[in-house]
């Protein structure tokens, strides 16, 4: 471990209770437990230390002192002038806030990797841009999140993120976010899988926020795999933007993305892209949604774009209340009505086996358990 990683591993010290408490709401364990930790709190990188020789992670703007292909990849894979966010991001691209996280060629992690964003100053506006470069043939875990205190009601928070997999890689990443009712958030992801990697990825968007945007960007070149799921849950007040476009530009490049939604009083609108841009390619969306009341709305916009004949896309896509012959006969068979609506959300919302670990499991069965009455 350098000198400056030893540093950094203290520094987790001085996370008080209360930041502990809120980080492990979202995914956190303690840093012995990771191959490799990072927290962003507020303005500057608290944390960025490895316990793995074949990672290594440090804050971006010492990256780009370190190594001189970090900026070559910052803003490789998005226009910094793309919009008014990524421009907001751009301003402080000499001096960025974020990680850059490098998982060396060949690595095989046995311990997953951690990566987590807190804003604990109300009104607050943070920006921060995160490069990540898993290299050839490497394997691992990621999980991340991003948190406020119950303290924080409004603030401002802008994120860009690029991710290189490099040819035959595998990665398996959580996120989780947890922000405040009030807040303001806009999320960018792009990210680019090259020949034989593959991606399988959980996102849950389960927390009461004014306005979330979220767009994402992938590129998939020969025999790339990436499988998708999310969660997103909307109660009143609360508006979610999905956009994602995925991009098969090789052949045997394979996606599938699945999205459930749950609105109980909130405003969710998911736009999906998918493009065949060779043959050999198949991708497939799903992007179901379920409303809990009378208020609110779900709005699913799947598009398939084949530009090359052989190509297969496909999708599916629903929008639609509790049923109420299963309601009735749940409640027949002895269950309470608030019980019986439990059930179908948690049956609706249903993810892969073992698709998220132990701890984070039974923290979403709490957050579904809520999501029936919009009580979070």
């Amino acid at each position: 471990m350098t000198k400056t990683q030893s540093a950094d591993a203290r520094a987790l010290g001085k996370l008080t209770e209360q930041e502990r408490t809120i980080l492990h709401e979202v995914g956190f364990e303690g840093e012995g437990r990771r191959a490799a930790s990072s927290i962003v709190a507020d303005h500057e990188v608290r944390l960025a230390v490895s316990h793995d020789a074949g990672v290594e992670i440090m804050p971006l703007a010492q990256a780009l002192r370190t190594y001189d292909f970090v900026q070559d990849l910052m803003f490789n894979l998005v226009d910094p002038g793309e919009n008014e966010h990524t421009a907001m991001v751009a301003e402080h691209m000499h001096d960025p806030l974020g990680v850059f996280l490098w998982v060396k060629p060949g690595a095989k992690l046995k311990l997953p990797l951690q990566t987590f964003t807190l804003l604990e100053t109300p009104q607050a506006r943070q920006f921060t841009h995160d490069v990540t470069l898993i290299g050839e043939g490497a394997e691992v875990e990621r999980i991340s999140g991003a948190a406020v205190p119950s303290s924080v009601h409004k603030g401002r928070h802008i994120s860009v993120s690029e991710t290189y997999q490099c040819a035959g890689s595998i990665c398996k990443t959580t996120t989780v976010e947890q922000w405040g009712p009030a807040m303001e958030v806009y999320s960018y992801g792009f990210s680019k899988m090259e020949k034989g990697s593959s991606c399988s990825s959980t996102s849950l968007m389960m927390s009461s926020i004014a306005h979330h945007a979220d767009r994402s960007w992938s590129i998939l070149e020969e025999d790339a795999s990436s499988v998708a799921q999310s969660i997103v849950f909307a109660p009143a007040g609360t508006e979610r933007l999905i956009s994602t476009e995925t991009r098969l530009t090789r052949a045997g490049a394979k996606s599938e993305d699945v999205t459930r939604m749950v609105s109980a009083g909130g405003r969710i609108v998911n736009e999906a892209l998918l493009v065949g841009e060779a043959a050999g390619t198949q991708g497939f969306l799903g992007c179901d949604g379920l409303k809990l009341n009378d208020t609110g709305e779900i709005c699913a916009v799947p598009s398939l774009v084949a530009k090359a004949e052989g190509s297969q896309l496909s999708h599916e896509a629903s929008v639609g209340m509790i049923d109420g012959d299963k309601l009735d006969y749940l409640m027949a068979s002895g269950l309470e009505e608030d019980a019986a609506r439990d059930l179908i959300v948690q049956g609706f919302l249903s993810l892969e086996e073992d698709s998220l670990p132990p701890r984070l499991r039974s923290r979403v069965a709490e957050m579904i358990s809520r999501a029936k009455s919009g009580g979070m």
